[in-house]
């Protein structure tokens, strides 16, 4: 491989890197804006947050969900 194939190889890998972690932080905050449905809560019987509005659509589900595992 020459140097000018090495350079050009190296060159994509970090803009790909670059691109990728452009990606991972404007998904972070791309929730940010999402409005009062997507209120959170502590998850029950758990160490963080879920949905509030997927816990409300079936308490009992989560509940014999958590059981499981």
């Amino acid at each position: 491989m020459s140097d000018d194939e090495k350079r050009d190889t190296s060159v994509f890998e970090i803009a790909m890197a670059v691109i990728g972690v452009v990606g991972a932080v404007g998904g972070l905050f791309s929730g940010m804006g999402a409005g009062p449905e997507m209120k959170t809560m502590k998850a029950p019987g758990k160490d963080g947050r879920i949905f509030r509005k997927a816990f409300e659509s079936d308490p009992k589900g989560y509940f014999q969900n958590l059981r499981k595992k």
